[in-house]
């Protein structure tokens, strides 16, 4: 079981220059997503997004922009993805190569069935762990927020830092009862939309050099060109050395 304390707490903190409170900039972008995820909440198949990294942490810099993830229904994490990466394209407000502060990253989605990130958590993931406890749900169906927070306390002990969860439900602007999953057409689409999209995704991973953070399959499609879990690791080692 991962846990950390309040002092490494305060030290994690001071490295991220987390405020107590949001900047006027950091609830700019929090309403922005608010705003943007209303025209996506007809959906069916999104079962929770939150905003994550910097924003969720109060700690903007001028390079930010707004990370989303985004939980979706099984087998539905192609259709899911490609219209919501379509809507934001259409919109000019998804991070691109050249334009990248202020704009939504789209690069982690999974499934309900993998909830559970301890498959993926390092060692002493004190990076991974703080993550969570600072995300900030935004729509959630399905009190899926509340089950991820459950899914996850068999390998992080985070009920030392159920005040900063359960703050974070005050971000929750959208929420209903999902509906529509099961169609064999769906399941067409969705099985087309993978055989379109998937071997390009995996051609991008080859050229990458395969690097250990990307994750491809059925459930979890993790893009993020770069993971600075095992620096954060080294940095609080020497941290704590002092």
């Amino acid at each position: 079981m991962q846990n950390f304390s309040k002092e490494t707490h305060k030290k994690f903190i001071k490295h991220f220059d987390i405020k107590k409170n949001p900047s006027e900039i950091d609830l700019s972008f929090l309403e922005k997503t608010k705003k943007y995820l209303n025209l996506i909440k007809w959906i069916p198949w999104i079962k929770m997004i939150w905003v994550w990294n910097s924003i969720s942490m109060n700690a903007w810099k001028e390079s930010s922009d707004i990370d989303l993830f985004i939980i979706t229904s099984v087998n539905r994490i192609w259709i899911v993805r490609i219209l919501i990466t379509r809507v934001f394209q259409f919109l000019w407000v998804r991070k691109t190569s050249s334009k990248h502060a202020g704009r939504f990253c789209l690069s982690f989605f999974i499934t309900e069935k993998s909830k559970d990130f301890s498959p993926f958590a390092l060692e002493n993931d004190i990076y991974l762990f703080f993550r969570i406890v600072y995300f900030k749900p935004i729509l959630n169906f399905d009190n899926t927020y509340e089950n991820f927070i459950e899914a996850n306390k068999n390998w992080a002990d985070l009920d030392n830092y159920f005040e900063i969860i359960d703050q974070n439900k005050n971000n929750i602007k959208i929420t209903w009862k999902s509906f529509w999953n099961n169609s064999k057409i769906l399941d067409l689409i969705e099985k087309i939309l993978k055989k379109i999209f998937l071997p390009r995704t995996i051609k991008n991973y080859e050229n990458l050099w395969k690097p250990f953070w990307i994750i491809i399959n059925d459930d979890i499609l993790k893009f993020h060109d770069k993971d600075i879990r095992k620096k954060i690791l080294d940095d609080f080692s020497y941290i704590s050395n002092k």
